[in-house]
């Protein structure tokens, strides 16, 4: 489960003579993560960044956020390789605003571009699978007006 935090700050970093390597490519994928963004709005979809919270990621929707819906998620892991983007489907819970992760792939690409065209993919292989949909309970029949 990945909790949902959205921030609007795209492409500003801290950065200065002080920061270390893994502040500075912390900094990399935000900016990293921001063009991904830009180039998903580009195409439609809709797109939510949660920079506060590690895993730095953002989280990408073909609809306006339903409940049950297939949506992706690029995030950056700085644990393996001295840093990756990982690219992620799950379903999106509204009420929790979380979504549950199903299947997880490393990026191979290291630009934005390159994480671009993987997302794309990613979600256009999403756009006929069916949602989960809670199967809503049958209302109890009320019975009404006098016994005969």
């Amino acid at each position: 489960m990945l909790l949902e935090a959205t921030t609007a700050t795209r492409y500003s970093v801290e950065t200065n003579f002080r920061s270390k390597t893994k502040e500075i490519m912390e900094s990399f994928a935000k900016i990293c993560l921001g063009y991904v963004s830009a180039a998903l709005k580009q195409n439609d979809y809709h797109v939510k960044h949660v920079y506060e919270e590690n895993p730095i990621r953002i989280l990408i929707s073909s609809r306006n956020w339903d409940d049950g819906e297939w949506v992706g998620v690029v995030s950056y892991n700085p644990d393996v390789d001295g840093g990756c983007f990982v690219a992620s489907k799950g379903f999106y819970n509204k009420d929790r605003r979380t979504v549950s992760i199903q299947s997880k792939n490393k990026c191979v690409g290291t630009s934005a571009a390159e994480i671009t065209k993987e997302v794309r993919n990613l979600m256009y292989g999403l756009e006929g699978k069916k949602d989960r949909h809670q199967e809503k309970l049958k209302p109890v029949p009320m019975k009404r007006g006098p016994k005969r």
